[in-house]
C-alpha cells in the first residue's frame, strides 16, 4: 500500500507512521510537511491513500482538498486529520471529497487502520457508482450505433448554445442532413448492411465537421451539425458542400458497392429564429426544399418557403381523408382522330372538390400522394371509377356502336405491387371492359425506376390486350431504349414539342423524326397540348394518330363530355 502524508508537524507525523507499522503488512510512506509539496505530490503520483492534516500553514485542509478534487480524474481517497473534535467540520470535508475524519488525540494502530480500511472501501463504491453514472450518461447522451451524439445531447446542446451565442453576440447555424433514399438501401439489401452504411457515413461527416461543432445522429438516418461561433453564414454552406464531397465516393459494404448523396437544410440563429424548436422547424423546412429540388443538394430557410410548406402539410391532411370522403372526381378529355376528325377515345384525369379550397388540380396534390404512398389507393380507385363510367357508356351509347378507349394514368409506385396486374383484371370484369379498350399511360420517369416487377407487370398487361402508352415522350430520360425494351403500342409525345413549333420548321423536322421511328416500331403518336389551329394542322400533315388538347376541350366532367362528344345531334 502506497501512502501520502501530508502534515506539518514532525511529531505528529511520527506518530502516524508508528501506528502504521503493523506486523505482515507492507506499506510505503511518502510525507510532505507543506500544503504545496503534498499537492503537488498528489497530483503527480498515484497514492491508495492521503493522510491529510486539517491545520496547515498556508492553507487549510480543506483548501488543499478542494483543489485535489478539481482535476476530475483525482479521486484518490483521503481520510482527514485534525486537532479539533468538530462535527460541522468534519462533514464539510466530507461533502468535499474525503472519505474519513479522524481526531489526532484518537489515532490509534486499530482506529487509524480501520479508518483506513473504511475509506477504501468507500473509495471503491464511489469508483463503481462513479463509473456506472458515467455509463449512464453516455447511454443517454451517446448514439449506440455510431458513437456519435445523439437526440437527448443535441437538444440540451442546442437548447444551452442559443442563450451563449446571444450573450456572446455570435451567430450559430443548424443544418438539418437526411440521407437521400435510405430506406431503399434497407429495402433491398437489408437493416444489417443499412447500419453498417450509417456507421460508415457518420465517420464520413465526423471529418467533415470543424472542431467544437457538434455532430448528432437523431434516429434513422436524420443527422443534425450545430455549428458555433458562426462569422460568416457562408461557412455552413461550405460545410455543406463538403459533406456532399466526402459522401460522393462510394462505400463498399460487405460486398455492395453503394453510392449515398444527402439532402441538407440551413437554418442560422437569430436571423431565422430565436430559439431552439423554431431554429429546428426553419432547418426542417430548408432541408424538404433541398429534397424537393431533386435531392444531392442544400438550401437555407426562407419565410416563403416556410408558408408554402405549411400549405403542403395541410393539403397532405386533407388529402389522407378525401377518398372517404369522397371529394375525388374524374374529368375526361377526347382524343381526336387525325384521318376522320373523330372521338377515339377519352383520358381520365382525376380532381380534387377540396370543401373549402375549390376544384384542385392533379399538380398541387399528386406529388403529394406520391411523398406519402397514398398514390396507390387513388390511382386503384381511378381505375375503378374510370372503367365505371366507361361500363355505363358502353351500355347507354351501345357497345358496338361507341368505338372508344379509355386513357387512365399510372404511377411507379403501382408498378410495384405484384397484386396489380390481378386488380386491373378484376375490375375489367368487374365492368365488362374489353381489354383493347383500356389503355394504360405511364411516364418515362416511371418506368426509367424499373424493377424486375415492373418489367414483368408490364409484359404480362400488353399480353392481356391492354395498350401501353409512354406519356409525356421526349422529355429526357434513354426514350429510345425504353421504347426498345419495354411493350408500349402508343406514343404521347410531350406538348412541349407542340408549343415549341416555330417558322424556321426545325421543331416540325424534329417532330416528323420522332414519327416516322414510331411508325417503324408500329407505334400509335398521340399529339398532346393542341391548341390552335396551327398545331392541329401540323399534326394532320405530319399524320399522327390521334390529338389531345385544348383546342378541342378541357378535361370536363362525365356528363358534358357524354353530351358533347358521345349523344348524336
Amino acid at each position: 500500500m502506497k501512502l501520502l502524508i501530508i502534515d506539518d508537524d514532525v511529531v505528529d507525523r511520527m506518530n502516524t507512521m508508528r501506528n502504521l507499522q503493523r506486523p505482515g503488512q507492507t506499506i510505503e510512506v511518502t510525507e510532505a510537511s507543506s500544503a504545496e509539496a503534498g499537492l503537488a505530490l498528489a497530483l503527480e503520483t498515484s497514492f491508495d491513500l492521503l493522510l491529510l492534516d486539517y491545520q496547515l500553514p498556508t492553507m487549510t485542509g480543506l483548501e488543499l482538498l478542494i483543489s485535489l478534487r478539481s482535476p476530475p480524474t483525482n479521486n484518490t481517497p483521503v481520510v482527514m486529520l485534525s486537532h479539533t473534535n468538530d462535527e460541522e467540520l468534519a462533514l464539510k470535508c466530507i461533502e468535499h471529497g474525503a472519505q474519513d475524519f479522524i481526531v489526532k488525540s484518537e489515532v490509534t494502530a486499530p482506529r487509524l487502520m480501520r479508518a483506513i480500511s473504511h475509506a477504501r472501501e468507500r473509495h471503491k463504491i464511489e469508483s463503481e457508482l462513479r463509473e456506472s453514472r458515467e455509463q449512464l450518461r453516455y447511454l443517454a447522451e451517446v448514439d449506440s450505433l455510431t458513437g456519435l451524439a445523439n437526440r437527448h445531447m443535441f437538444e440540451r446542446g442546442l437548447t444551452n448554445a442559443l442563450p451563449l451565442a446571444e450573450r456572446q453576440n455570435t451567430e450559430l447555424a443548424l443544418v438539418m442532413l437526411d440521407l437521400d433514399k435510405f430506406k431503399d438501401i434497407n429495402d433491398t439489401l437489408g437493416h444489417v448492411i443499412g447500419d453498417e452504411l450509417l456507421k460508415e457515413v457518420a465517420k464520413r461527416l465526423t471529418t467533415a465537421v470543424r472542431e467544437g461543432d457538434l455532430l448528432c445522429r437523431l434516429g434513422g438516418d436524420e443527422f443534425a451539425i450545430l455549428i458555433h461561433n458562426l462569422d460568416n453564414i457562408e461557412l455552413a454552406e461550405r460545410l455543406t458542400q463538403r459533406i456532399l464531397r466526402t459522401l460522393k465516393q462510394p462505400l463498399m459494404i460487405e460486398g455492395h458497392e453503394i453510392s449515398i448523396s444527402a439532402s441538407m437544410g440551413i437554418a442560422s440563429y437569430p436571423d431565422c429564429a430565436t430559439d431552439a424548436v423554431q431554429l429546428m422547424k426553419c432547418a426542417d423546412v430548408a432541408l424538404y426544399r433541398s429534397k424537393d429540388a431533386g435531392r444531392n443538394q442544400s438550401h437555407f430557410y426562407s419565410k416563403e418557403l416556410h408558408e408554402k410548406i405549411q400549405k403542403r402539410v395541410e393539403l397532405e391532411h386533407d388529402l389522407r381523408g378525401a377518398l372517404d370522403r369522397d371529394e375525388l372526381v374524374l374529368y375526361y378529355q377526347p382524343q381526336i382522330g387525325v384521318s376522320d376528325q373523330k372521338i377515339t377515345g377519352a383520358e381520365a384525369l382525376i380532381r380534387w372538390q377540396h370543401p373549402t379550397k375549390g376544384l384542385i388540380p392533379p399538380d398541387k396534390f399528386i406529388p403529394i400522394a406520391e411523398d406519402t404512398g397514398l398514390i396507390v389507393e387513388i390511382g386503384d380507385w381511378v381505375l375503378d371509377k374510370a372503367c365505371q363510367q366507361l361500363q355505363k357508356w358502353r351500355i347507354k351509347f351501345n357497345a358496338t356502336d361507341l368505338n372508344l378507349s379509355l386513357s387512365v394514368n399510372l404511377s411507379a409506385l403501382q408498378l410495384g405491387s405484384h397484386s396489380f396486374v390481378g386488380n386491373v383484371e378484376s375490375t375489367m370484369q368487374k365492368y365488362d371492359i374489353p381489354h383493347q379498350r383500356l389503355e394504360l399511360e405511364l411516364t418515362e420517369s416511371a418506368v426509367s425506376e424499373n424493377t424486375e416487377v415492373s418489367t414483368q407487370l408490364l409484359e404480362n398487361l400488353s399480353q392481356r390486350g391492354i395498350k401501353l402508352a409512354m406519356d409525356d415522350f421526349g422529355t429526357g430520360y434513354s426514350s429510345l431504349l425504353q421504347l426498345k425494351n419495354y411493350p408500349f403500342q402508343v406514343l404521347k409525345i410531350d406538348k412541349s414539342f407542340i408549343h415549341s413549333i416555330s417558322d424556321n420548321n426545325s421543331d416540325e423536322t424534329y417532330l416528323h423524326a420522332i414519327n416516322a421511328f414510331a411508325k417503324i416500331l408500329g407505334l400509335q403518336v398521340v399529339a398532346e397540348g393542341v391548341e390552335t389551329a396551327k398545331q392541329k394542322a401540323l399534326c394532320e400533315k405530319l399524320l399522327f394518330d390521334r390529338m389531345q388538347g385544348y383546342y378541342f376541350s378541357r378535361p370536363i366532367p362525365a356528363a358534358e363530355f357524354e353530351k358533347a362528344y358521345l349523344q348524336k345531334p
